[in-house]
């Protein structure tokens, strides 16, 4: 008897938490993150790698913007929406002390996004999702790369933002980050909020 998608998703996060692929991330995480969500989402929304929590800060609040943003187009995590990361784990450079560890985060290499994107692969294939959302420059160029066969890399999201990408399996819908909202205010949180509508009514239309 085949297994459930939830089934699945459950497996492969057990997969993710004990993936040793990239020792310099094992030797630092404090845990991989697997995706959250519906295992039958139509949208998935993939972020570049996921947040550790500052109880000094509150490092969660782009996750927490995307929370509320999902509610408020009445969409849930529960029914209609899967979020996850293209690395599992936060990378870091190597601290020169304990004292500084977890304070010094670095950008994914390429051996990092490579050792993860199966992991990536396996969520779309079990999900199947309608339409994925990468948030960020950075994500949208590794999927137009990887899932559409794109070699051009973008330099400005003005180029690719709300722009719709298809292929046989799904849309693709880059939006800007969660953390120009939160963090560097490059976006004001109601333009945002007009970018997840325009995605619920494109929704009601696939």
């Amino acid at each position: 008897m085949p297994i459930s998608a939830k089934e699945s998703l459950k497996e492969l996060s057990e997969e993710i938490i004990q993936c040793k692929k990239c020792l310099d991330l094992a030797k630092l995480r404090k845990q991989p993150v697997a995706g959250t969500g519906a295992s039958n989402a139509r949208v998935i929304l993939v972020r570049n790698y996921p947040e550790e929590t500052d109880e000094k800060t509150d490092i969660l609040s782009a996750n927490n913007l995307l929370r509320k943003l999902i509610k408020k187009i009445n969409l849930s995590l529960s029914k209609d929406v899967y979020i996850t990361y293209l690395v599992k784990c936060t990378p870091k450079k190597n601290p020169a002390s304990d004292a500084e560890r977890g304070t010094t985060a670095a950008k994914p290499s390429k051996k990092h996004i490579n050792n993860c994107i199966s992991f990536f692969s396996k969520e779309i294939s079990i999900i199947t999702p309608h339409i994925i959302i990468p948030l960020g420059l950075d994500v949208s160029n590794i999927i137009l790369g990887k899932y559409f066969s794109v070699d051009k890399k973008y330099r400005s999201m003005d180029k690719i933002h709300m722009r719709i990408f298809e292929n046989p399996s799904f849309k693709l819908v880059p939006f800007y980050e969660p953390e120009d909202v939160v963090l560097s205010k490059k976006i004001p949180e109601d333009k945002y909020t007009e970018d997840f509508k325009n995605l619920h009514k494109l929704l009601k239309v696939i």
